[in-house]
């Protein structure tokens, strides 16, 4: 036993040696030769430029698949080339001066892979197969200098990933966007598809600017005491011409990479072994081996603080008490990309919404505990409150309060439902509003949803709105309401994503505030976020442009009982949050404020009573602290506008007032009541 576990190991050791060998002497078909590294280099170094930096070395390497498919028709190299390839240009980075932290801190490798799996589409012609990828293909002709032109192509590869996605939420969209690019890209020459690059990833002077040619001089060999300066980075590391200088690089590199290898190797080595003597006390354990099958994902310590102590802060249900109260699982009342959702009644005569968590793994795990803990931390009268879960074996499920209304898109979409009147779809946008606001500004730390629509909006019996489903919540990252750009990856849904986020990959709370208008426009219209293959802010665009045509937007089904004024500022903040660029969008609170003074003018006067006391009581300067709502003071849940003002008149930030206060906007919309 001993000598064969022995024998293993070596054989192991020798192959991943021979790996390491092949990956030293192997060249990446990738070019990403004249890409402009320098540039990058400069944007990486610096921490406020870290989202453009990721812009810039998705771009290169998307560029570079692109030629490479071009010539081959695969989006992206071999399995068994990706390492190598990453190896290289990772080298490359460095030898021009990226940081190696930022190609972590980017992802590269992870999120921005070097091969391409669109859903099973690995080729060019699966991708212009595919259907409406034509679509892609008519909207994304060049020129694309304009910005009208660009957000055209954009929109149609996000209806395209739309159609991509099918019926599930919630994708990674990264891989599927750059996919889509190379496709598209591989058909063109290079500086096609270095203007295309251009739009869909933002980002400019991708290349190298084109210099003199070098006299004959400057191109004969020379002695030089390092093969770092006698060789430029593009030249040893990227797929270009091979010549004499290459390959005494791979020579002086090869013994560095095997005295590397071997200490690795070793480590390795000394993992296994204990690996297997761990293994070896199980196996003699049976009794132990039976009780960890049993429980696979056995709770973390950090759910045990919610059901320790005399009152526990959710109540833990049983599985069999659960499959009790969903009459075996058949009560379902809604379903999504994350499980399904039973009603449930228990025992003791309440009523709870049971979420059953589909698929879980160990990352499920996270989420599913992730989840716990942040709404441990919510609490708010339209956040959709947590009562409790249920572990057992690899069944998660996640007890909310049950909502008797349903969601909002089920009263919009589905036929044979009551149409919603025109003052409580005004009175749900506002209930959406103050639950944003409260994200964004009053938990600690502030939170982006990441994923607000329809269906993530909740009514209950008395048709108060609700924000529901947080697994894709993201905390902004140093507990400042003011929100930095986040590098992450693009998830969501849709039709009611940012455009900006899904180019630039950058999360701010902005791209909650353009999802919220894009529910409002839903609100008003009743069309789904993309109909009929088309995006509902485009397609609404003719309308919402026009004073005569507005009145085409407002649901058949209330089209007498509308108020015209009311309208025209639904659509004015519809067009001020749904701005190409999240600078120009306004906060949540300015939307909230405008729609309760929409709603209620004796609001205003409320509102701007309650500013000059608090400008009094800091004499007449502006407050600069950081200071959160305490949550004993009686307003710091966000109001209700049937009762009081919402709480961005009642609890102040810098960061809200400095939003808050200022006269009008540069970047709103010229018809925009001045705030």
């Amino acid at each position: 036993m001993e000598v064969t576990t022995q024998a293993f190991l070596l054989m192991g050791l020798f192959a991943f040696l021979g790996m390491q060998v092949h990956l030293a002497v192997a060249d990446c078909p990738l070019d990403l030769s004249g890409s402009n590294f320098t540039l990058v280099a400069s944007m990486c170094s610096d921490r406020n430029d870290r989202g453009k930096c990721c812009r810039y070395i998705n771009a290169f390497v998307a560029v570079s698949i692109a030629r490479y498919a071009n010539a081959t028709s695969n989006l992206g190299v071999p399995l068994d080339l990706s390492d190598i390839c990453l190896h290289s240009i990772s080298q490359t980075m460095e030898l021009y001066g990226v940081p190696r932290n930022a190609t972590a801190f980017c992802g590269f490798g992870t999120k921005i892979p070097v091969n391409y799996d669109c859903r099973g589409r690995t080729t060019v012609t699966q991708m212009l197969q595919s259907p409406q990828f034509a679509n892609v293909t008519e909207n994304c002709k060049l020129p694309l200098s304009r910005e009208t032109d660009c957000r055209k192509c954009i929109n149609a590869g996000m209806l395209y990933l739309h159609h991509v996605v099918g019926a599930e939420d919630n994708m990674t969209l990264s891989t599927c966007r750059d996919a889509t690019f190379a496709a598209l890209a591989s058909q063109l020459d290079n500086v096609s598809a270095i203007e295309i690059a251009s739009c869909f990833f933002q980002v400019r002077r991708l290349n190298i600017p084109p210099v003199s040619e070098p006299s004959s001089s400057m191109l004969a060999p020379k002695a030089s005491p390092s093969p770092l300066v006698a060789v430029s980075p593009s030249q040893h590391m990227l797929a270009v011409p091979q010549n004499e200088n290459h390959h005494p690089y791979h020579l002086t590199l090869i013994p560095g990479i095997g005295i590397a290898v071997t200490a690795v190797a070793v480590i390795l080595l000394m993992v296994l072994i204990i690996l297997i003597r761990r293994k070896s006390r199980g196996l003699e354990d049976p009794e132990n081996l039976d009780k960890t099958s049993l429980k696979p994902f056995p709770p973390p310590r950090s759910l045990r603080k919610f059901q320790e102590g005399p009152s526990p802060m959710f109540q833990k249900f049983s599985y069999k008490e659960t499959k009790k109260a969903t009459d075996n699982f058949s009560t379902i009342i809604g379903q999504g990309g994350f499980g399904t959702v039973y009603k449930a009644q228990f025992s003791d005569g309440s009523l709870i919404a049971v979420k059953r968590m589909d698929k879980i793994s160990e990352q499920g795990e996270g989420d599913f505990c992730r989840e716990i803990e942040l709404l441990a931390r919510l609490h708010h009268r339209h956040l959709v409150a947590l009562r409790g879960f249920c572990i057992e074996k690899r069944e998660r499920f996640l007890m909310y309060e049950y909502m008797a209304n349903g969601s909002l898109k089920d009263h919009l979409h589905s036929p044979g439902r009551t149409s919603l009147s025109w003052q409580t779809r005004i009175q749900i946008a506002i209930d959406v509003a103050n639950a944003l606001e409260y994200l964004h500004f009053y938990c600690d730390p502030p939170l982006c949803h990441r994923d607000i629509k329809s269906s993530n909006i909740l009514l209950d019996e008395n048709f108060v709105a609700k924000l529901a489903d947080f697994g894709l919540a993201h905390a902004s990252k140093d507990g400042s309401i003011c929100f930095e750009p986040v590098n992450t990856d693009i998830r969501g849904t849709p039709g009611y994503m940012d455009p900006e986020y899904v180019v630039t990959q950058e999360l701010t709370e902005k791209s909650d505030v353009y999802s919220y208008g894009v529910v409002l426009l839903e609100i008003v219209t009743a069309r789904r976020a993309v109909q009929d293959g088309k995006n509902l802010v485009e397609s609404a665009q003719v309308c919402m442009a026009s004073e005569s045509r507005l009145a085409e937007l407002v649901d058949p089904r209330i089209k007498d009982s509308f108020d015209m004024e009311q309208l025209r500022t639904i659509v004015t903040i519809v067009r001020w949050c749904t701005q190409r660029e999240g600078q120009a969008r306004p906060s949540i609170k300015q939307v909230l404020r405008i729609l309760y003074e929409s709603s209620d003018p004796m609001h205003s006067g409320f509102v701007q009573a309650v500013e000059d006391e608090e400008y009094e009581e800091t004499d007449g300067r502006p407050r600069t602290s950081q200071r959160k709502a305490h949550r004993s003071d009686p307003t710091f849940y966000s109001g209700d506008g049937r009762y009081l003002a919402s709480s961005s008149s009642t609890s102040r930030s810098y960061c809200s007032r400095s939003f808050l206060l200022e006269n009008g906007s540069p970047q709103s919309p010229p018809n925009l009541l001045s705030l």
